[in-house]
């Protein structure tokens, strides 16, 4: 059994692994493909064994430059560098892409993935904004929660 992480974008023969990896009726991987339809993001995930262990999103319609968002990694890959492969693939795409640039938003909070982001060459702009979202909670109910981020961006190699 190989422990390789393969990054690639998803397509649709992925939502059902997908979606094992989500609370009941999140939806989430379900409408990253619909939005990946309309060209505005890129959705790729890390696959360990043939399972989804991780996941981006790269919004190419985010003011010129674009923005990785909604990185997630299964809490049993927590650690083993995929979020690290994750970045590298989605700056690789936005690079060959034409970008220069690319920015994320890390709540003011999570210190954990600041630490990774300013590892892996994002600082600081100063900038913050709060948003306001609705998600699925692990036992499928649906929360509101408010979230302050900071952002950080990254001069992209090409």
């Amino acid at each position: 059994m190989s422990d390789e992480i393969v990054i690639r974008r998803c397509d649709d023969a992925d939502l059902a692994a997908l979606e094992m990896t989500e609370p009941p009726g999140a939806g989430v991987a379900r409408s990253h493909l619909q939005h990946q339809a309309t060209g505005k993001i890129v959705y790729a995930a890390a696959w360990q064994t043939h399972q989804p262990v991780g996941a981006v999103v790269l919004d190419l319609a985010s003011n010129h430059t674009p923005e990785l968002k909604h990185l997630f990694v299964q809490e049993a890959a927590r650690g083993a560098g995929v979020g690290t492969v994750l970045c590298a693939w989605t700056e690789s795409y936005a690079a060959q892409a034409g970008f220069d640039k690319i920015y994320l938003g890390v709540g003011v909070e999570n210190q954990g993935a600041r630490r990774l982001y300013e590892r892996l060459g994002f600082t600081p702009t100063g900038q913050t904004t709060t948003t306001t979202y609705q998600y699925v909670d692990d036992d499928g109910r649906k929360q509101w929660a408010t979230e302050t981020d900071d952002i950080l961006e990254k001069t992209l190699a090409r």
